[in-house]
């Protein structure tokens, strides 16, 4: 069941957007719903890590795919099923990036998430507005 998506384009460049969007312990100086996040080893198919929501208890995920530059997957476990969030970086002409970030959940949990699909949906508009600055003051 699809959850949200999300995408922006800005002035950036890419590698230095990927950098900063992969470094799973500085997510809580510009994602606005982390509060902690931690990865268990290299950034890669695999690797394990945590991560704390403000106002929300902590959850493991796990890499599912990478490819570097471009595109990674990570997998929720949740009561009842997994939630996925997909992330994409293209160029979007000179100068420009664009990112999409998805979310969809199997399992009986998805009634429930869709409900908070549309606050996922604001924070991870807040968290790119966040993350272009970021990538800008570097």
């Amino acid at each position: 069941m699809h959850l949200f998506e999300y995408e922006a384009v800005f002035e950036a460049d890419p590698d230095a957007v990927w950098k900063v969007w992969t470094d799973v312990a500085r997510w809580p100086e510009w994602d606005v719903s982390k509060e902690v996040a931690q990865l268990d080893g290299p950034f890669e198919p695999g690797t394990r890590g945590w991560a704390k929501q403000r106002g929300n208890l902590g959850g493991a995920f796990t890499v599912t795919v990478v490819d570097p530059g471009r595109r990674w997957v990570t997998e929720c476990p949740v009561p009842l099923g997994t939630v996925t969030f997909s992330h994409l970086l293209e160029l979007a002409g000179p100068g420009c990036v664009r990112l999409v970030k998805r979310a969809d959940v199997q399992g009986g949990s998805g009634p429930l998430l869709r409900l908070l699909a549309p606050r996922m949906r604001r924070d991870t508009a807040a968290s790119f507005t966040a993350l272009r600055q970021r990538v800008s003051d570097q």
